[in-house]
């Protein structure tokens, strides 16, 4: 996977560098905002392995005759949108309206830069977007576990019960490639991509291990608007 990884980005770099000509002009700097939905691979041996559903962003600038966009990237796994559950004891034998589980949800967010050798193969644009950042989510009570016997917030009792590890944070790379088509509509294209994620440093008291959503892969589907 990684040797993959590292050939597609030495074609789409060796491809911006050698396939356009010079010219004196001075370098066009367009624009543009993608916002997307997609799928993720998920969990491990102990939680079991699942997909979730995902949904982000980007925007940035294109620059050098549109063959880099550098820009900020974002994406989300919200758990409302994710029905799975996670069965969870509590630590130090507490109880919870007279339980000593509960059946948890995950959520997860994503934020960093990002950069993306583009290049085009006909009227296809093929973009690699690499982005670094972090990466920060956890488990939580759901549904009538949000309603607290003494009326505190669901958050003081989540960190009392999982001793303080019901979330973390992360640093994040990843990479992926994307293909856009040009639509009828001047400045709007649609396309789709996938993506490797790494994260390394997050873990909570559920996923000690800290690889429910290390070293996965994701989908994308996008609506690309922007300068042309």
């Amino acid at each position: 996977m990684k040797k993959i990884i590292f050939a597609i980005l030495f074609i789409a770099v060796t491809n911006n560098i050698f396939a356009q000509e010079s010219t004196s002009k001075p370098p066009k700097i367009g624009w543009y905002i993608t916002p997307e939905v997609g799928i993720m691979s998920l969990g491990n041996d102990a939680l079991g392995k699942s997909i979730g559903k995902s949904v982000g962003f980007s925007f940035g600038f294109k620059l050098w005759k549109e063959r880099v966009k550098v820009g900020f990237m974002s994406y989300g796994r919200p758990g409302p949108i994710n029905s799975a559950t996670f069965t969870t004891t509590f630590v130090n034998n507490q109880t919870y309206k007279g339980k000593k589980s509960a059946d948890l949800r995950a959520d997860w967010g994503t934020f960093g830069l990002m950069i993306a050798p583009t290049f085009k193969v006909k009227n296809i644009e093929i973009d690699v977007p690499i982005m670094l950042g972090g990466g920060a989510g956890g488990f939580y009570l759901v549904d009538e576990d949000r309603k607290t016997p003494d009326g505190a917030r669901v958050s003081e009792w989540e960190n009392k019960l999982f001793n303080g590890e019901d979330a973390g944070f992360g640093g994040l790379a990843e990479v992926g490639v994307r293909a856009m088509f040009p639509t009828k509509i001047k400045g709007i294209g649609i396309g789709a991509g996938v993506h490797y994620t790494m994260i390394n440093g997050w873990k909570t008291l559920v996923d000690p291990n800290g690889d429910f959503y290390n070293n996965k892969l994701r989908a994308s589907i996008f609506v690309n608007f922007g300068s042309h």
